[in-house]
């Protein structure tokens, strides 16, 4: 026969055993749930000078409503930057051989820079410091011996979740820049959809010249701490409603119900002793 201590004594052992349990079967669905999930995102990049507020608004609007991601209109490859480099360059020789030729007389001397970053963020539904939605904004200048200072190029953006590998996110479309001037400042809005678990993430960025096969200037958290450690998150988990834990197995579910019904059974023969 249980004493009332003895009886207190177990049922508080049985109550750490379930929320034990509750909380492994949680951890347990949360990993099953997002390694189930792609990595999409979503990105839009223009110079900085063409966004207004409302512009850049509806922009965000309209990209969390998307139903094609970055990852499948070849925007993004989710492709490691040691991935990428090994790649660009094979395909931009047989893209643009041609082209290189003839360009190569014209800008062989022009020096390249990314003079500096800035980073935005942007949304953030649930307010707990973790947004779905950033902007970077970053000024590409370039400096050469020959009359008309300007240059086409474009970028690759690359993210690394705490201080993990670079993953490429988003390749910008090309656009011309001119000489140090700052009115060419490009701007690229970012929103993860999913599979982006909410951490601490670095940006890079790599500048291309069109028709050139290396790198012309890169920029990273390195250089300044406007892309290190931004707090970012996917919106599967930026959502403001309680969720729902969902238990896979009918087996999990089976043991916890009959956990349930043996330890209401041990509380009610306890209570008549």
């Amino acid at each position: 026969m249980f004493n009332n201590t003895n009886s207190n004594h177990a049922i508080k052992l049985i109550l750490l055993a379930f929320t034990s349990i509750l909380f492994s079967t949680q951890a347990y669905s949360n990993e099953v749930n997002e390694s189930a999930l792609p990595s999409y995102s979503i990105s839009q990049g223009s110079f900085k000078s063409n966004f207004t507020s409302e512009l850049r608004q509806q922009v965000i609007d309209v990209s969390r409503l998307t139903n094609t991601p970055d990852q499948l209109n070849n925007k993004a490859t989710s492709k490691t930057r040691e991935e990428m480099l090994n790649n660009n360059s094979v395909l931009l020789n047989k893209a643009s051989k041609d082209k290189v030729t003839q360009k190569r007389g014209s800008y062989y001397d022009a020096d390249f820079t990314i003079y500096g970053v800035t980073s935005f963020l942007l949304d953030d539904f649930d307010n707990d410091g973790f947004y779905q939605t950033f902007s970077v904004v970053f000024d590409a200048d370039m400096y050469s011996y020959t009359q008309h200072q300007r240059a086409e190029v474009y970028a690759l953006l690359y993210l690394s979740k705490n201080g993990k590998p670079w993953k490429h996110y988003y390749t910008t479309d090309t656009f011309i820049i001119e000489a140090d001037s700052d009115l060419d400042e490009y701007e690229v809005i970012t929103t993860f959809l999913s599979g982006y678990p909410t951490d601490f993430y670095d940006v890079l960025i790599d500048l291309y010249q069109v028709g050139y096969t290396d790198i012309v200037a890169t920029y990273s958290s390195d250089d300044s701490n406007a892309l290190y450690a931004l707090p970012l998150e996917s919106d599967n988990h930026d959502d403001t409603y309680i969720e729902v834990v969902e238990v896979y197995g009918g087996g999990s579910f089976s043991f916890i119900v009959l956990f349930m019904i043996i330890a209401l059974s041990f509380f009610r023969f306890s209570a008549k002793q």
